[in-house]
């Protein structure tokens, strides 16, 4: 077997293991997962998932990497889409409101690794350069929305800030209360307050 291909088996095995980990976590929460769970769930050995990730640590910063990069991908690609800010600004708000119902387990992984920012230093790098990543991207739309006269002029930085807040805070609510306001009217009635405050009249 050539290395392109032991590369992409390798690559192949590591994907599966890392979406049954997502799934397992998603239900029972990263300290209840073990790797018999995801032996269980691939059909692999353990001694395979072993192979491909050294330890448990391991396949969960594997696990929030590859989410994140998933996201990321799912947000740039319906960017790239337009060349107009205002549409972009409005994608952004929709991918980002509409990953409850687009990737509901999400927010049970992600809280779930939330909690371990504190005692986890890698964790926490990983969590810093997810919030970066999701700012920049909003920065970026909004610089280009004043260049070309279309948005107010405004602090960037701090409303990538309160926008993101909005977003994440709703999404928070939600998840652990679902009964305590339709999601979907109040996500819109954000976006389009979202859109009063930063474009140009």
């Amino acid at each position: 077997m050539n290395e392109k291909n032991r590369s992409d088996i390798s690559n192949m095995r590591r994907s599966q293991l890392t979406k049954a980990a997502y799934k397992i976590v998603s239900k029972k929460g990263y300290h209840n997962l073990t790797i018999k769970d995801i032996s269980r769930e691939t059909g692999l050995s353990a001694g395979l998932v072993h192979y491909y990730f050294k330890d448990k640590k391991d396949l969960q910063l594997n696990l929030i990497r590859e989410t994140n990069a998933n996201i990321k991908e799912m947000l740039v690609s319906e960017l790239i889409k337009t060349d107009d800010p205002v549409a972009k600004i409005r994608t952004y708000l929709d991918q980002a409101f509409g990953l409850v119902e687009k990737e509901k387990e999400y927010f049970h992984v992600i809280i779930d690794f939330w909690s371990q920012v504190n005692r986890n230093n890698r964790m926490k790098q990983a969590n810093i350069k997810l919030f970066q990543s999701y700012r920049d991207e909003c920065v970026a739309i909004l610089k280009e929305g004043i260049q070309k006269g279309v948005f107010k002029e405004m602090d960037v930085n701090y409303m990538s800030i309160l926008i993101l807040s909005l977003v994440e805070g709703t999404m928070i609510q939600h998840f652990v209360d679902e009964n305590a306001f339709n999601y979907g009217e109040y996500s819109e009635k954000m976006r389009n307050q979202i859109m009063d405050i930063i474009l140009k009249k």
